[in-house]
């Protein structure tokens, strides 16, 4: 048993080592709030480490999901050469990104994963890495969030400041864990319970903005996700940054007014669409599809964004293993999935691994990419694998 997971420390210590040398830092984070609030909380930790880094050695990247896909990609690595060589975190994505970097590598970057997705069978020829999955760690808890991961360095880094300076950590790491359904126990909980103690009292401006233009009752857990996680989902992203991350990291609460403004507005807009897509799909489903032991389903007007919630809705209704996909331009389907308690999407996705490009996730909330031509043998493929589940539960 450790009191950090494997990898950690070694990875705090370059942590400190990157900040006090004020080195070249690029931190790549998936798009969604785990991904940013993992971003935040490591720049900020840099930044607080020393005060005199600038934007000039430390820069940031989102993927868009709808051209590039989910992950460390060759997309986002074509645009990330110019920045070479620099240290690249690469956070909440990364534990099955084997060749992009392997490619990173050649490239200049020094590569350091840090994620909490299951790891497939190896891992990625990275630095150095953090995830409580992979084989002889031995924390005892695995179901971290990957905010949860980067706010164990500010605790072992910053093991001797004053809870002000954690708490402002914390309160992020917190709304990651429930945004990303993570189990609320063990570690999770202690996150959870402490985060959003703290944000009864944050001094943070873009939480301010949303708690004061929604109105948010900061005591109602239901609030706090409807009025404040619900619109840092938002995935929209300018110049290859979420528009979340500007919220969090704006340090004017009049200007985080207008940033929050706009990501209410848009979480609105989500909303109408998604109750639409689920009309939908629901008469859809109970037409064609309601014999089937899974939900697979493709389409071009899903935004890649709306998948996952889209999947968890129908999987509600339905109480089956649900996969939604959306059509690329390039004959792709990017694909997310929601299973019901006890089932393994990401075991489910191994069985059928000849058709996708790429796979990973949780047992219980995963996706992956394929092309279009091979979705139909998927779809066999996935329905035969838990037709036999179903026969082997008896």
């Amino acid at each position: 048993m450790s009191k950090y997971p494997k990898g950690l420390i070694k990875v705090a210590r370059r942590v400190k080592k990157a900040a006090k040398s004020s080195e070249r830092v690029i931190i790549f984070g998936d798009a969604d709030l785990d991904g940013i609030a993992s971003v935040v909380i490591l720049k900020e930790l840099l930044e607080y480490l020393n005060p005199l880094i600038t934007d000039k050695e430390l820069s940031v990247y989102f993927p868009n999901r709808e051209i590039e896909g989910y992950g460390l990609t060759n997309k986002a690595l074509d645009y990330l050469e110019q920045f070479a060589p620099a240290l690249l975190f690469v956070l909440d994505s990364g534990i099955t990104s084997f060749k992009e970097v392997e490619r990173a590598k050649k490239l200049g970057f020094e590569v350091i994963v840090i994620d909490h997705h299951q790891v497939l069978g190896k891992l990625p020829k990275a630095d150095l890495i953090v995830d409580p999955k992979q084989k002889k760690d031995r924390y005892p808890f695995k179901e971290l969030a990957a905010a949860g991961l980067v706010y164990k360095l500010v605790e072992y880094l910053l093991s001797r400041e004053i809870d002000l300076v954690k708490k402002r950590f914390l309160e992020l790491a917190a709304l990651a864990t429930i945004s990303d359904l993570m189990p609320l126990e063990k570690d999770n909980k202690e996150i959870v319970d402490k985060g959003l103690e703290a944000l009864l009292n944050t001094q943070r401006p873009g939480i301010l903005a949303l708690v004061q233009l929604a109105g948010v009752d900061l005591s109602s857990e239901l609030d706090i996700s409807e009025k404040i996680i619900a619109p840092l989902n938002s995935f929209e992203l300018k110049h290859h940054v979420a528009e979340s991350y500007y919220l969090l990291t704006e340090g004017s609460l009049a200007k985080a007014k207008k940033l929050a403004h706009k990501l209410i507005r848009q979480r609105k807009q989500k909303k109408e669409a998604i109750n639409f897509f689920i009309k939908e799909l629901k008469r859809e489903i109970q037409s064609k599809d309601k014999d089937k032991k899974a939900i697979v389903k493709h389409s071009k007007a899903w935004p890649s964004p709306y998948l996952g919630i889209l999947s968890s809705k129908i999987l509600k209704i339905f109480k089956k293993p649900v996969f939604l996909c959306k059509e690329t331009a390039g004959e792709e389907c990017i694909c997310s999935a929601r299973l019901p308690r006890g089932i393994d999407g990401v075991k489910a996705m191994g069985k059928c691994k000849k058709y996708l490009i790429t796979y990973g996730g949780h047992a219980p909330a995963c996706g992956c990419r394929l092309h279009l031509k091979d979705f139909d043998k998927f779809v066999s493929c996935l329905e035969n694998y838990f037709l036999n589940l179903k026969k082997e539960d008896g």
